[in-house]
């Protein structure tokens, strides 16, 4: 399982020091539960649920409103 933690940790898109939601919000512990549920096995493999993982955080947050009903004219 660390092959796979250390796989994530040193990509240079959500790994150490991207401030991505995988580097900023994830502990090693919370890597294996996610890659556990998800049966992730290899190293490619939890990369690539991680990039997916951290597109999801983004789109999330560019789909967010401030909560006015007028928020949608500004930018």
């Amino acid at each position: 399982m660390q092959r796979l933690i250390d796989a994530i940790r040193n990509d240079e898109l959500v790994g150490r020091g991207t401030c991505s939601s995988i580097d900023e919000c994830y502990d090693d512990i919370d890597l294996v539960d996610s890659l556990n549920e998800e049966n992730i096995t290899t190293p490619e493999g939890a990369v690539k649920w991680a990039r997916e993982r951290e597109g999801l955080w983004q789109e999330k947050g560019s789909n967010a409103r401030w909560g006015e009903d007028n928020d949608l004219f500004y930018f």
